[in-house]
C-alpha cells in the first residue's frame, strides 16, 4: 500500500524510461504574457526517484482550468491511485483509502515529507514557465524555476506542440515525465 501511494503522490506533482533515439532539447516559453491555463488530457509513463529509491508508473491526466484528475497505473495498466485537485482542495485514493488536504503541496509534505509542484507542473508538462513566479533559462535550455530544474526534450523527427519528455530534479528528488499522447 505504501508503494502505491508514494508512486500516485510522486506522480502529482508527475529514472531508468528511455526516450526516443532522436531527441533535442526544447527551449522553455518563459515570457507567458498572455498565459491561459488551457485544457489539457496526456497519457504517458512517469519515473520518480527519491533518495536513491525509484517507483515506475503510468499516467493518465486530465487537466482544466482549477481542476485535475491523475489516474496512476500499473505497468500492465491497472489503476493504483487516482488524485483529484479541485478549488476545494485534494483528494488522494488508494488502496481502498482516501486522504485528503487543502493542496497537493501539503498532502505529500504530510505522506512523504516534501512537497511536489502540482500548480506549476501544469505548465511544465507544456513546456512552459509557470506564470507568477520567477524563472530562468539556463544555457542549456533547463528551466530554472522555484528551486526545480526542469529539462524538456522533444522528439527531433515528429514535431509537437509539447515536449516529449520532461526531467525535474530538486534536492534529492527526481521526477521524469515520458508523454505518450496528448488529447
Amino acid at each position: 500500500m505504501r508503494r502505491a501511494l508514494a508512486i500516485a503522490l510522486l506522480a502529482a506533482a508527475a529514472l531508468g524510461l528511455t526516450g526516443c533515439a532522436s531527441e533535442t532539447v526544447w527551449r522553455p516559453v518563459v515570457e507567458n504574457r498572455d498565459a491561459t491555463d488551457a485544457p489539457f488530457d496526456v497519457t504517458g509513463r512517469l519515473s520518480v526517484n527519491f533518495d536513491g529509491k525509484g517507483q515506475m508508473a503510468g499516467f493518465d491526466w486530465r487537466h482544466q482550468p482549477g481542476r485535475d484528475e491523475l489516474d496512476v497505473k500499473t505497468p500492465l495498466g491497472s489503476t493504483v491511485a487516482r488524485l483529484v485537485r479541485d478549488v476545494s482542495g485534494v483528494e488522494l485514493t488508494s488502496d481502498g483509502k482516501t486522504y485528503r488536504a487543502p493542496d497537493v503541496d501539503t498532502l505529500t509534505e504530510e505522506r512523504l515529507g516534501f512537497p511536489l509542484p502540482m500548480a506549476n507542473l501544469a505548465w511544465w508538462v507544456r513546456g512552459r514557465a509557470a506564470p507568477g513566479a520567477a524563472a530562468e533559462t539556463l544555457p542549456d535550455g533547463t528551466l530554472v524555476q522555484d528551486g526545480w530544474r526542469i529539462r524538456f526534450t522533444r522528439d527531433a523527427d515528429q514535431p509537437s506542440p509539447y515536449p516529449k519528455r520532461i526531467d525535474l530534479s530538486r534536492e534529492r528528488l527526481t521526477l521524469r515525465l515520458v508523454m505518450q499522447q496528448w488529447r
